[in-house]
């Protein structure tokens, strides 16, 4: 069988990922927002008797790398030198769109452009003639609504040819820029040329705007011939009285947007409603209100539908239960059937009631446009601890999953931000934690309390990052955010991501938990959970005020924070937690149990993105805060019960 390999390069919101799941069977998490692709993501397609490798590479406005993103999918493309390039572009921001598109053209490589988002480009009135945009372009240009499915195989169909614009060499910029770059590319050596694999004039180009990759190239091949380069660049500032490489953005964005102007018509159209949401929306007063209000909304609606299915599978589990204890006898099979029926309850009697909803309202959320927006809102607050506005993507995206978050901020410009908000990210209650949230604090002592813990840890964090604003003062560049169109959810998109996010809870949460409460019930068998109990003691009972029991939980929940509470009611023998806790208890177990120590797989990820002495500090000082806050909740809750 033909093997291809496809690249998907666009800017962020182009829906290049939408783009990548439609064609692959949503296997790659999608957001309106830059950084949701965070590092590329690869899936394959058979069609016409050909296998497609397809990837989907971190959104990027330029082929010179601005952070780490970008720099990502530069470096993919240039080594990837057999592939073909699949440029999606927005239709409803094609003018700035087509300039990412020109610089993909001049490396003279195989490259269709899908047009993407034709029908939100249409409802703003803006037409675009398809066929005449192939020919300015001299490449396939196909029109597609990826959210839809709609012609994303007529794109993977026209990459069949590789066909190579031949109008990498007549898409001109004027005059006077031609004629150094001319000059330019005549002077470089033939082989420095050939180990770039593109044409000598795309090589004069980056040189001129001072890319740092075909410079440090240069540079190590013939460092005399910077001098030529350095030439060039100042007749060019003298001409046009600003940097080279602001004269060749100019360039390319004049002949973008000419390009725009030949293949685009526009109809008049009324004020959208997209437009008069956005005034209130985004509004410096109402804009909080309304996400303080869909928020409250969103954790009411979770804790409601949770609620309401973990009474109802519990008692079933716990009637499973009382009919195995009839009929079989006493001892370690009984012990161990009883392991496994608790452990499968608690998953889906506990977890799965709070995680679907919260899962689906996230992604519905993602989908609609709404997430951008609220990165918007709370670029200020970034700003208020030190951080980049763009920071506020790992804590969005802490909310799903802490592993995801960590990985985001490496997007982030500076090493310091990278650190701080990956750092801070880890405290933010993922899906495991908002289990613990409303399974336990919301399900036994009602939203109030579940809510305000959710307001306590967004408090701890500005508060840390507060700190670290103090003890490393910097100012902070700021957020120039794509504000994306609103979108319909597609209930089979939204379905696809919750299914993402929801897997490893079925293949790796519920058999660990199965397992877990077996071995938790081995260890009360054979007495040996007393001596990890006892170890635990100080700090369970003395510091905290809880039951003996509950150490090893937290031994588990170090796996997966769900775990802690899942194991819960195998350790206390209960279904029933306030037949053994009190709301003191309670409290002081969420808090803790909210706040302390990463799982194993967020941990494993820090260490990788930050080193082992912040992952370290994060691990003792997470764990640290959460003794600290666990007791003055202890305290808080003494004084007013």
């Amino acid at each position: 069988m033909h093997m291809q390999r496809i690249l998907l390069t666009g800017q962020p919101n182009s829906g290049k990922s939408t783009f990548f799941n439609s064609l692959t069977g949503y296997k790659a998490l999608t957001g309106n927002f830059p950084g949701a692709t965070v590092s590329y993501q690869i899936g394959s397609l058979n069609l016409m008797g050909t296998l497609y490798s397809i990837v989907d590479l971190p959104g990027a406005y330029s082929l010179i790398p601005s952070d780490k993103a970008e720099f990502e999918t530069k470096k993919f493309i240039i080594n990837e030198q057999d592939s073909t390039i699949v440029n999606v572009v927005d239709a409803s921001v094609m003018s700035r769109s087509l300039e990412m598109t020109i610089e993909l053209i001049e490396l003279q490589r195989p490259i269709v452009v899908a047009l993407n988002m034709v029908d939100s480009a249409r409802k703003k009135g803006i037409l675009i003639d398809a066929k005449k945009l192939a020919q300015l372009l001299d490449a396939p240009v196909v029109e597609t609504i990826a959210n839809h499915g709609k012609g994303t195989l007529d794109v993977i169909r026209a990459t069949h040819g590789k066909h190579i614009p031949a109008n990498a060499t007549t898409l001109r910029y004027q005059r006077d820029v031609e004629n150094e770059i001319v000059e330019l590319a005549e002077k470089l050596p033939e082989d420095l040329v050939a180990s770039f694999h593109v044409p000598g004039r795309t090589v004069a180009i980056r040189l001129l705007e001072n890319d740092p990759f075909y410079v440090k190239e240069l540079e190590r091949f013939n460092g005399s011939l910077l001098e030529v380069v350095s030439e060039c660049q100042q007749r060019l500032e003298e001409r046009h009285g600003r940097p080279a490489n602001f004269v060749i953005a100019a360039e390319r964005h004049n002949l973008a947007m000419s390009i725009f102007e030949q293949v685009t018509s526009f109809e008049r159209t009324k004020p959208t409603l997209e437009s008069q949401l956005d005034t209130i929306i985004l509004h410096p007063f109402w804009g909080y209100l309304i996400l303080l209000t869909v928020f409250y909304l969103f954790f009411t609606a979770v804790f409601k539908t949770g609620s309401y299915f973990e009474g109802f599978i519990l008692s079933q589990f716990e009637a499973l239960g009382k009919l195995l204890g009839g009929w079989m006898s006493q001892g370690l099979g009984l012990l161990i059937t009883n392991g496994f029926v608790q452990g499968l309850g608690a998953g889906l009697g506990i977890a799965i009631p709070y995680i679907i909803p919260f899962l689906v309202g996230l992604s519905f959320l993602e989908d609609t446009g709404y997430m951008a927006r609220i990165a918007f809102l709370a670029d200020n607050v970034m700003h208020r601890i030190g951080l980049h506005g763009k920071a506020v993507i790992p804590f969005v995206l802490g909310y799903g999953c802490s592993v995801p978050a960590v990985m985001a901020a490496r997007n982030l410009e500076t090493r310091r931000d990278q650190v701080v908000a990956a750092s801070l990210s880890v405290l933010v209650p993922c899906s495991a934690r908002t289990v613990i949230i409303f399974g336990l604090v919301g399900f036994y002592l009602g939203p109030v309390y579940a809510i305000g813990l959710y307001i306590l840890n967004v408090f701890v964090i500005g508060a840390l990052g507060r700190i670290a604003a103090m003890l490393d003062p910097r100012i902070t560049p700021g957020l120039v955010l794509e504000i994306p169109a609103y979108h319909m959810p597609s209930l089979k998109n939204v379905a696809a991501k919750t299914w993402i996010r929801l897997k490893d809870f079925f293949t790796v949460v519920i058999p660990f938990l199965i397992i877990g409460t077996i071995a938790l019930g081995l260890l009360e068998y054979y007495h040996l959970d007393t001596t990890v109990n006892a170890a635990l003691s100080p700090l369970t009972v003395t510091i905290l005020g809880l039951p003996k029991a509950v150490g090893t939980t937290l031994i588990f929940g170090i796996f997966k924070k769900e775990l802690s509470l899942m194991m819960l009611f195998q350790a206390l023998g209960t279904n029933t937690i306030t037949d053994v806790m009190t709301i003191q208890q309670i409290v002081t177990f969420s808090v803790f149990t909210v706040f302390y120590i990463p799982c194993i797989s967020t941990i494993a990820v820090l260490y990788r993105e930050t080193g082992w002495k912040n992952t370290l500090g994060v691990a003792f000082g997470t764990t640290g805060l959460a003794v600290l806050l666990a007791v003055t909740a202890r305290l808080v809750m003494g004084i007013v019960l």
